[in-house]
């Protein structure tokens, strides 16, 4: 989980590099793994969390809308690898208040699977 609220602030501090002149051969190098270890832990997660799902037969409509937002989720991390492609290949950036909300908004989905995750059985 930290790769999806980490990875869209190194994009922003690779920006703020970038555009200062500054070294980005570190951060771009950060950047780059710690979205190959994201993916890996959202597969990872995704595989025994269908395990669990499948094998125990648990279900609900919490866990239903759990897992939407958890593919909304996964989908807000890979848009996320897609900005740190556009930045290294084509040295473009959204703007720096455009990544600071972008950064922010990955909460608007993360509170509610916690949500879930805490009170299915309340």
């Amino acid at each position: 989980m930290a790769c999806v609220f980490v990875l869209p602030r190194a994009i922003l501090h690779f920006k703020i590099a970038h555009e200062s002149g500054k070294e980005t051969d570190a951060i771009k190098s950060l950047s780059i793994k710690l979205f190959r270890f994201g993916i890996l832990m959202f597969l990872l997660a995704l595989f025994f969390g269908m395990l669990l799902w499948l094998k125990f037969d648990i279900g609900g409509t919490w866990l239903s809308i759990k897992l939407v937002l958890v593919g909304l989720l996964f989908i807000y991390f890979i848009v996320s690898g897609g900005l740190l492609y556009r930045a290294i290949k084509q040295g473009s950036f959204l703007d720096g208040i455009a990544l600071r909300l972008f950064n922010e908004s990955s909460l608007l989905l993360a509170i509610p699977i916690i949500y879930l995750a805490v009170s299915k059985n309340a």
